[in-house]
């Protein structure tokens, strides 16, 4: 059961990435430029949506809207937020099918996490600056 588990999570956070990629490259010849929000949907526009005024100078929209909680600002990165949910939600259930205790399986997809978010975020100022 756990193992079924694990493979719906996969597929999830695939589709997940599918709908990210769908944005981000095809918006305007997909399903989703009929969505009503297209400020929300649009990755054109939408990336503004983290800031006050849609300006990166005016600051975050609301406390961590840049960050922690960017992934409730647009699609694009609530769809991020999924598929890293969904794959790390599969390592954890997978660790337990493979007989670790839930405590063990927490920490270290608890870890995993953070490493891959320090692996992110210095890349990212690396690449960006």
């Amino acid at each position: 059961m756990i193992l079924l588990l694990t493979i719906l999570l996969f597929i999830l956070a695939g589709i997940s990435e599918g709908v990210m990629d769908t944005l981000q490259f095809h918006y305007h010849v997909s399903k989703f430029r009929n969505f009503k929000n297209h400020l929300f949907w649009d990755p054109y526009h939408s990336w503004r949506n983290k800031y006050k005024n849609g300006n990166p100078e005016e600051g975050e929209r609301f406390p961590f809207s840049s960050t922690l909680l960017v992934g409730f600002t647009d699609a694009w990165h609530l769809f991020k937020f999924f598929r890293n949910l969904f794959i790390f939600a599969s390592v954890f259930t997978l660790l337990v099918f493979c007989g670790e205790t839930i405590m063990t399986s927490l920490l270290v997809t608890s870890l995993l996490r953070v490493f891959f978010g320090f692996a992110f975020t210095i890349m990212y100022k690396k690449m960006s600056s």
